[in-house]
């Protein structure tokens, strides 16, 4: 059997590769990860009839308003500015709310932010960085109503 041998770049391509890193960070004041709504799942019933994924987010086709919840993935702490997220749907037929929460590693509260939209939405929830400690997670919870779509969540990092 071979030994493994691993061998690393010179230092000439390491200082380029870590520049142009550099470069790149400078480029944009936040990162945006994108996730599309069919990462959320039904509040309560996992088995919520008229809740439906598709490629293109999640729909509501029942004929009353049906909640989701939608993970989010945070790569870094929250800035001093606080953690915000944007919201992209449409609530056609009636209004939708979203909220924005935040609890610590013991699941303690730490947090909310909402929005009540109609028609076509892009919005904004954002947390102070208090709120948003660096062991905790975040959730985004919304009730569209019916023929409600959630597209997509942004989380700015």
């Amino acid at each position: 059997m071979k030994p493994f041998i691993a061998t690393l770049p010179s230092r000439p391509v390491l200082s380029v590769l870590a520049a142009a890193l550099a470069f790149m960070g400078q480029s944009s004041a936040f990162a945006l990860t994108t996730e599309s709504a069919t990462v959320c799942k039904p509040f309560g019933d996992s088995s919520t009839p008229g809740l439906n994924s598709r490629i293109n987010g999640v729909f509501n086709f029942s004929g009353g308003s049906l909640g989701v919840v939608c993970p989010l993935v945070r790569t870094v702490a929250a800035p001093a500015a606080g953690y915000s997220v944007w919201v992209d749907g449409t609530a056609s037929t009636g209004s939708a709310s979203c909220s924005l929460y935040s609890f610590d590693y013991n699941q303690t509260f730490m947090g909310a932010a909402s929005f009540t939209a109609t028609g076509v939405f892009s919005r904004v929830l954002t947390l102070p960085q208090s709120q948003v400690p660096f062991y905790s997670s975040q959730v985004v919870s919304c009730y569209l109503p019916p023929n409600g779509v959630l597209y997509d969540i942004e989380p700015m990092q």
